[in-house]
């Protein structure tokens, strides 16, 4: 197989899977060596990524609407309420009927979900501590201003409703 045009320097053996060389490949299988200890550090709180997602997002807007959540999310309501379910039973969120109009709900972050959440940022920031222990903080840091930057370029949870629609024992976040 011959070189691609713009190949030059990105690949040692032109038509050779070098998978050190490859950024998507790495990218790809780092990523899911992320993903499952951010799971686990999740796991310890009995949260699901995507419900720790949620609760960042209600720590830091406030109260909303659940259709502001499934906008946000990008998931389908029934997939919201499915979250949403589990974390009120528990007390970590409330749902209420809007004053406004009756067919819609508000959710809240309540206190026990705010210190929930405090001690699941905690473990995530151990986890990424440990999955970062190669790096100095600068190279942290601008890892971190390349990922935004290619999140910039379209949805950076493109396919993730996979992660909440899968049981986790078949790979599900």
């Amino acid at each position: 197989m011959a070189a691609v045009a713009g190949d030059e320097g990105r690949r040692s053996t032109p038509g050779v899977c070098d998978r050190r060389e490859s950024p998507g490949l790495l990218l790809a299988l780092l990523g899911n060596r992320a993903m499952r200890h951010l799971r686990a550090a999740h796991d310890r709180q009995d949260l699901t990524p995507r419900q720790f997602q949620l609760l960042g997002m209600l720590q830091e807007g406030g109260e909303v609407g659940q259709s502001t959540l499934v906008e946000d999310l990008g998931l389908d309501p029934s997939l919201v309420v499915a979250l949403l379910n589990p974390l009120e039973q528990r007390g970590l969120v409330t749902r209420t009927r809007s004053a406004v109009d009756r067919r819609r709900h508000t959710v809240a972050l309540t206190e026990a979900g705010d210190a929930l959440l405090a001690a699941a940022v905690a473990a995530q920031y151990a986890a990424e501590d440990e999955l970062f222990a190669a790096l100095t903080d600068e190279e942290r840091t601008r890892l971190t201003e390349i990922l935004r930057r290619m999140g910039e370029g379209g949805p950076v949870d493109a396919g993730a409703g996979a992660c909440d629609e899968a049981p986790r024992s078949a790979g599900g976040c």
